[in-house]
């Protein structure tokens, strides 16, 4: 009961200072469309009157709120003494509950690829297809499209954030799917050809029974790769756009790559472990 009524007591006060906040706004704004200038003062002069307001309220309960809890307090003491081994192990519990927030919220934070798996977790991430993920990739699910973001460079490759423990951009890949009459094929303009991509190489996958072509290209980024070295903007990327091609039963899966050559090889290994799952 005593905790009832002090949730009450805090909720009436959040809802008081809401409201006042509301028509102290809204009182401000009623005059300043009215031609008067002196809305802002008057949100000024307003608000503290309801900020007062709710320290006097605090003040009339609080009384009851400190013999309420001094009261709790001596019940609680008298327990431990009687029963000093589950006082223990109450004790060790509420530590641990105030802890496991914190532990969560450092294992996301350093361990962010691993977390993004606990949230596709039993699910069939990219539609219509089942595709390996390796737990050292930050994956993204969002209106049917699946990023996925990895590095298999330094500490990023046993599954930590990237950004805390590497000195370079993660490369990506994007996962996307098509009806089975459907084909979404990647072109390359010719401007683009002309102005720094380089075709490299074509890769042929067989995703169950239906085949993926990949087209392998090498950006340069400036007339030479030495004009740009930076850790956002490194002198040469690879990028490989993949679709498959319809065979009127399965859906037809695109795929690319954006990002280091070394890593390339992880894409495709993902790639290959695609596979068509009935509806």
């Amino acid at each position: 009961m005593r905790l009832i009524k002090k949730f009450f007591l805090f909720a009436s006060e959040i809802v008081v200072l809401f409201l006042g906040f509301l028509l102290s706004l809204g009182f401000a704004l009623g005059l300043y469309s009215a031609g008067y200038n002196v809305g802002l003062l008057v949100f000024i002069l307003g608000f503290p009157l309801v900020c007062a307001a709710v320290v006097w309220f605090r003040r009339k309960t609080g009384k009851w709120m400190i013999a309420a809890d001094a009261e709790a307090f001596l019940v609680h003491r008298s327990w431990q003494q009687l029963h000093p081994r589950r006082a223990k192990y109450y004790r060790d519990v509420r530590r641990s509950i105030v802890w496991l927030p914190s532990i969560l919220d450092a294992f996301v934070l350093f361990f962010l690829p691993v977390a993004s798996h606990i949230v596709c977790f039993g699910g069939q991430v990219v539609p219509h297809y089942r595709v390996s993920f390796p737990l050292n990739w930050l994956v993204i699910k969002s209106q049917g499209m699946v990023w996925a973001f990895f590095t298999e460079e330094g500490a990023s490759r046993y599954g930590l954030t990237t950004i805390w423990f590497n000195h370079r951009t993660p490369s990506s890949g994007v996962f996307l799917t098509r009806s089975p009459k459907d084909a979404d094929t990647w072109s390359r303009p010719a401007s683009e050809l002309s102005n720094g991509h380089t075709h490299v190489a074509v890769r042929e996958f067989r995703l169950g029974m239906i085949t993926a072509s990949c087209y392998e290209y090498r950006k340069v980024y400036g007339k030479i790769p030495e004009a740009s070295s930076g850790i956002l903007s490194p002198p040469v990327l690879w990028e490989s756009d993949c679709f498959t091609h319809p065979n009127g039963i399965d859906y037809n899966l695109s795929s690319s790559f954006f990002g280091h050559r070394e890593d390339l090889p992880a894409f495709y290994k993902v790639l290959d472990s695609a596979t068509a799952s009935p509806d």
